[in-house]
């Protein structure tokens, strides 16, 4: 009589493998039909399956993946939908596409296949933001942005484009914090202002430090409230302002004000006017003219 044909299918299933998984890697293959003709038991194949090349390139995580997608497809793509709508998550609330699905699909393989936490997945994911022409991004990506734009303006700073983008990329990637980027804005604004250095560091913006410069300068010059800022040349200079001796110094206000009426801009505004019309009718009433 025929001996019975060898069910392989239900041999590899009994060394805690299938047989898509066995014939998926030559020297998985090999050693399977050798403990099938040598009569292996389950401990000794898995044993051997250790020793493999196959078995010592991959991680843990990797191995229990391969095996759950061949041998529960149902429920490694319920893993695989999960997987990738969490990642969408995560990609929207930094600011990153959830329709990336390039780089959606690649975080979801990293956390099924090397067992990627989180902060790791934030990590790849910070690489990917999209700032577009506008420069404008949402989520926290947008809200570093928001926040470290606002501040470098109260404090007289103006980087880059490809600084704040690659501090905004660090925080959302968690390589880098939002306090360290606001230090150095802080530093960048003391070397431009060194005289205030003191009031700097306990937490005033150089914007508050200016305001009374900007406030004169309104008035005098009859500018619109909000047009006048830190970055303005004349409001630049009386920050920077050194006295006679050259040590830096806050100029007096009297001072600013009185360099603002020799800005060609006073003569055309309201202010030069009264104020010619107030020396002639002085003048002529010293002549007796005018009681």
């Amino acid at each position: 009589m025929a001996a019975p044909a060898i069910d392989q299918g239900i041999l590899a299933q009994q060394y805690g493998f299938t047989l898509s998984v066995m014939n998926s890697n030559p020297e998985l293959a090999g050693l399977f039909n050798q403990a099938v003709s040598q009569q292996w038991t389950p401990d000794r194949f898995k044993a051997a399956v250790q020793n493999t090349n196959w078995y010592k390139s991959m991680a843990d995580t990797q191995r229990k993946a391969l095996l759950l997608q061949a041998t529960d497809p149902a429920t490694y793509g319920k893993l695989w939908g999960d997987t990738n709508e969490h990642v969408r998550n995560l990609a929207s609330t930094m600011g990153v596409s959830p329709d990336d699905w390039g780089t959606i699909l690649k975080v979801s393989g990293g956390i099924i296949m090397n067992g990627w936490s989180d902060e790791r997945a934030r990590n790849e994911l910070g690489l990917h933001l999209n700032f577009g022409n506008s420069g404008l991004i949402g989520g926290a990506a947008g809200q570093a942005m928001d926040s470290l734009n606002a501040y470098a303006y109260s404090m007289g700073v103006k980087n880059a484009d490809s600084w704040s983008r690659q501090k905004v990329m660090d925080i959302v990637r968690g390589v880098g914090n939002e306090q360290s980027a606001k230090n150095e804005i802080l530093e960048q604004s003391i070397a431009m202002f060194p005289q205030y250095e003191k009031q700097l560091r306990a937490g005033m913006t150089a914007e508050s430090l200016a305001q009374p410069y900007t406030q004169s300068m309104q008035q005098i010059l009859e500018v619109p409230a909000g047009s006048v800022n830190l970055f303005d040349p004349t409001i630049k200079a009386a920050m920077s302002y050194r006295d006679p001796t050259g040590t830096g110094a806050a100029q007096p206000l009297w001072q600013f004000q009185n360099s603002l009426r020799q800005d060609p801009r006073w003569s055309k505004t309201q202010n030069a006017q009264d104020a010619a019309m107030g020396t002639a009718h002085k003048v002529l009433a010293d002549f007796g003219i005018y009681s």
